[in-house]
């Protein structure tokens, strides 16, 4: 598989996520996390809060947007994706009724084993423009016949 390495510094157009209090909720199931910042808005301000806040893995449902953004563009379908690091670093924690901008970036593109590497970084931010998470992952992107078998 061939992608073009001149893409990589590609910045795809912001991705709008919101989160609700019922999102983090079914994301804290879904992980088996029972702590109460997930759940209790009451739990939360006591600990300084303004809301319940999302386990920091929760980050992953708006970097997919960009993810969906970028593997449409360069006719990935994600049967030939391996996720094969992922990586968070917070400025805060995303708390409901956080209305979410995710910009992604193409960082790199390179070839290994018959393979496609893809760096990517994820810039998530509040609508006002606040940093709340910086993501960044790689993805290798097998060919399509490999995908098939």
């Amino acid at each position: 598989m061939v992608l073009d390495p001149s893409l990589a510094g590609r910045v795809y157009p912001p991705q709008a996520y919101e989160v609700s209090r019922e999102k983090i909720r079914e994301f804290a199931d879904a992980i088996g996390d029972a702590d109460p910042l997930y759940r209790d808005p009451k739990a939360a301000t006591e600990r300084g809060y303004l809301d319940v806040i999302a386990p920091p893995t929760f980050a992953m449902l708006p970097v997919l947007r960009g993810f969906d953004q970028l593997v449409a563009e360069l006719g990935v379908t994600y049967a030939q994706v391996i996720h094969v690091n992922q990586r968070f670093v917070h400025a805060r924690p995303i708390r409901a009724g956080d209305q979410l901008l995710t910009t992604t970036t193409l960082e790199s593109v390179r070839s290994a084993a018959g393979n496609v590497l893809l760096g990517i970084r994820c810039e998530i931010a509040a609508e006002s423009g606040e940093s709340v998470c910086h993501a960044t992952a790689t993805l290798l992107v097998r060919p399509v016949d490999a995908a098939d078998g």
